[in-house]
């Protein structure tokens, strides 16, 4: 790593600590974080340097809802939640006949006292009236009128929303959003039809906060098996969330569930250990802040699977026992990760999680020092946390076969993700399609033709370095390695023609995704600093910066919601036979003075053959 000139670098066991000479700031050694499955665990090693850091999702995260304001919410659900220490959110309206039958609906008191006992109560509309273009104009009111009668009964001001009779239209974010609402909960439509009550988990990230999914919607024929089918979606970093509705429930019929049924229900969650919770508790996981660029694309993939009868799982099975160790130290020792994110890169049951980090006796206390004057530390990225914070709809299911983390020098428990090359365009492209492209929901020239690219995985060289390389199927090869030193990151991507065309407009995207070292993960462009081929990412505190470049360069950009930052090199024109080659950089920096040291990077000749 390349420090201020006025330091004097010490390497001791792997970290660095800085002399300081008295006109300039340390650059202080960060302590190890040891991380464990406990959420208080994760969370006191959690960094504060921005503020979309949340818990990570464990498995078996379950939220229950209940809409309508009936009455067995009081007289029956009340006593069966409270026995079992569950959260919930009632959605609450006055539509119906709720003003005139107080045999099927709660009195106001009944809802006060739901939220004495600790449940959230939530906006359902006075007249539980439909979100459509027609009625947007009326949401304010709608929902202010149920907010006017929660203050008159010393209840807080709804902070959560469901739609009534799941009618949407997307023009009612920003009146929500306006509202106070924070999160909002839809039916399992448009994926499922209404009537089975079927529905996919929230995905964090991929579903639009205000658009949550129900994984199910009790109906009087769901038997204890259609109950397991929409827990058990609760794994892999989704939660599922469940819409009720009376119990029993008179007036409503259609959408009764009978109390000896959901008993059942409420006690297989008790049984295996499923953590349940109100709405609003989302976001000690969530940030409401985040949505996707548009709220289809999760429902599109969804709807695009279940036509398909593919599975959207995006976890890779370990091949032996040297295999699930290697790995099972890299997510443990390294990414910290915990068993709910193990599982969700290795598709393993927590057991099998848990027998094998016993067998193999790796804990966060268990990992080793790195050795002295050790370069800096790169190693594959094991997928199963998303490596971004935002737009996570423009890189659904990432693979890891493209993708690396390097560690920050003074900070082993925070790294960014290098994807070498998350992309490759070529020629025409609307006309021939990718060549390549890093995550699976974006057509290529392969999706388009049918054909499914083998699964590949980086090697280790034996001088340390870390090699990827693919053929595709028309005879296109194409590589990158990656040399880890202890001031730089010197990498090289080729491509080889053995096809029997020649290549043009050889674009790569090459992307540096920031979320994981929070220091750097303020999602804006005011902490970049881009001098084509440069690109530079100031920390939070303005004295360290991370820097990469590519050789020849065809753009250099960030992309603030991800966020991430590239550096894009083009491949020359190709012919049949022939080999081409581009040449990048990623390194560290405490200082200031970040022209000066893209000046001392570009004499350091990275860009010239060696």
């Amino acid at each position: 790593m390349r420090i201020a000139s006025s330091y004097r670098l010490l390497i001791l066991a792997g970290v660095l600590i800085a002399a300081i000479v008295p006109s300039q700031r340390p650059a202080y050694a960060a302590e190890n974080a040891a991380t464990g499955d406990k959420e208080s665990n994760q969370a006191s090693a959690a960094k504060e340097s921005h503020a979309t850091l949340k818990l990570p999702i464990p498995d078996k995260l379950v939220v229950l809802t209940f809409d309508d304001s009936v009455k067995s919410h009081f007289t029956v659900v009340r006593s069966i939640l409270l026995k079992h220490k569950f959260g919930a959110t009632f959605f609450i309206t006055e539509g119906f006949e709720f003003k005139t039958n107080k045999q099927h609906y709660m009195t106001w008191d009944e809802i006060a006292h739901l939220n004495a006992d600790g449940f959230e109560i939530g906006n359902h509309t006075r007249d539980h009236m439909g979100v459509s273009a027609k009625s947007l104009d009326k949401l304010v009111e709608q929902i202010e009128a149920i907010n006017v009668r929660c203050r008159e009964f010393g209840i807080p001001p709804t902070t959560s929303f469901a739609y009534p009779g799941n009618a949407i239209d997307p023009g009612g974010f920003e009146i929500l959003r306006d509202a106070g609402i924070r999160l909002a909960r839809r039916g399992g439509a448009p994926e499922y039809a209404y009537d089975k009550g079927q529905g996919f988990a929230y995905e964090p990230g991929l579903d639009h906060p205000l658009l949550i999914p129900s994984a199910g919607d009790a109906r009087p024929d769901w038997t204890l098996e259609n109950f397991k089918r929409a827990v058990a979606q609760a794994k892999y970093g989704r939660i599922a969330v469940l819409q009720f509705h009376g119990v029993p429930d008179l007036a409503h019929p259609w959408v009764h569930s009978p109390v000896e049924r959901f008993k059942e229900y409420m006690q297989y969650l008790a049984d295996n250990g499923y953590k349940v919770i109100a709405l609003r508790d989302l976001e000690k996981y969530v940030d409401p802040g985040i949505a996707p660029s548009t709220y289809k694309g999760a429902i599109d993939d969804r709807k695009q699977a279940l036509a398909a009868g593919t599975s959207r799982d995006n976890f890779r099975k370990p091949q032996d026992e040297s295999g699930l160790r290697s790995w099972l130290e890299n997510m443990v020792w390294h990414h910290r990760f915990t068993v709910a994110e193990t599982r969700a890169a290795t598709g393993l049951t927590a057991d099998e999680v848990r027998a094998a980090l016993t067998r193999f006796d790796i804990r966060p206390e268990t990992k080793p020092l790195r050795p002295e004057c050790s370069p800096l530390l790169v190693l594959p990225y094991p997928g199963g946390r998303h490596p971004r914070i935002g737009f996570l709809d423009g890189a659904i299911r990432p693979q890891r076969e493209t993708k690396l983390s390097l560690f920050l020098p003074w900070d082993d428990t925070s790294y960014v993700v290098l994807d070498l090359p998350e992309a490759i365009r070529r020629n025409d492209e609307k006309r021939h399609g990718l060549l390549y492209l890093a995550h699976t929901h974006v057509d290529t020239m392969w999706t388009k033709q049918g054909t499914e690219l083998e699964k590949q995985e980086w090697t280790r060289d034996a001088d340390g370095s870390l090699t990827m390389q693919r053929r595709l199927p028309n005879g296109v090869v194409f590589g990158t390695n990656v040399e880890p030193g202890r001031e730089a990151v010197r990498m090289e991507m080729w491509l080889t023609n053995e096809s029997d065309e020649t290549l043009s407009k050889l674009r790569v995207q090459n992307c540096i995704m920031l979320k994981d070292a929070p220091e750097f993960g303020q999602r804006t462009k005011e902490n970049k600093v881009i001098s084509k081929p440069y690109v530079a990412c100031r920390s939070a505190s303005g004295d360290r910066w991370l820097i990469t470049a590519w050789e020849p360069c065809h753009s250099a950009w960030a992309n603030p919601p991800c966020p991430c930052m590239h550096s894009d090199p083009q491949f020359p024109d190709c012919a049949p036979g022939e080999t081409k080659r581009l040449r990048g950089w990623v390194s560290f920096y405490e200082g200031t003075d970040i022209e000066a040291e893209f000046q001392r990077i570009e004499a350091t000749g990275w860009n010239k053959p060696q």
